[in-house]
């Protein structure tokens, strides 16, 4: 009897992209609390051109929401390409 046997590194490869953990979203890791400027907004997750974020604070909410286009062009800029075409913040 024959098996078939998947590598971990494949069906690790495969939640990744179902969770939208690529090469982009560990770049926007790298860089998010820099270009937010504090450590207030959590960035959650980044797919489908939609990045995924959460605070605390309304006053956070509102400073990004303020900041959205800016924020989605200098965030692409590390990217180098234009995949970010929205961000979406919700309170805790």
């Amino acid at each position: 009897m024959e098996k078939d046997f998947t590598s971990v590194s494949s069906i690790i490869g495969q939640i990744k992209k179902e969770l939208g953990l690529d090469d982009n979203y560990f770049i926007l890791m790298s860089v998010w609390e820099k270009e937010i400027g504090n450590n207030k907004v959590e960035l959650n997750g980044f797919k489908n051109g939609t990045v995924f974020a959460k605070t605390e604070s309304a006053v956070y909410l509102h400073d990004l929401s303020l900041r959205k286009k800016q924020l989605i062009k200098r965030l692409n800029q590390y990217l180098g390409k234009s995949l970010i075409k929205n961000i979406k913040c919700e309170i805790k």
